[in-house]
């Protein structure tokens, strides 16, 4: 599979209730389905996110990017208040991108409560 933010490879990270790729070159992280409900289950997982918030922050302004599994255009998730939250997440087949370092920041007690409703349920 093809990185929908810098166009690497990624690798299989994990693969058990939801599969997750890492990007070789950006270390963004995709997600084949992250919602609500399964969220719980890949947060034991926060370690795949081996990237940096600097590398992560290189993709921030990108506007359209390509699911990788369905190629339709992937939806930006935002809030800017209390705290900033931006991800991809594709509105066909939930596929979610999350840049280097936003998949440790989002699941973290700051931002849990303000991340999870931004995933489909």
């Amino acid at each position: 599979m093809e990185c929908p933010k810098c166009y690497g490879d990624m690798d299989t990270v994990v693969d058990d209730v939801v599969t997750i790729e890492r990007c070789q070159n950006c270390h963004g992280l995709y997600f084949d389905q992250l919602t609500q409900e399964l969220l719980p289950d890949v947060m034991g997982n926060v370690d795949v996110d081996t990237g940096t918030d600097e590398m992560g922050s290189t993709y921030d302004e990108m506007v359209y990017v390509e699911c990788p599994k369905c190629d339709k255009i992937m939806d930006q998730r935002l809030i800017e208040e209390p705290v900033r939250i931006r991800f991809e997440l594709c509105p066909t087949c939930n596929a979610t991108f999350l840049d280097a370092g936003e998949f440790r920041e989002y699941t973290s007690a700051g931002f849990l409560k303000k991340f999870t409703p931004l995933l489909p349920e």
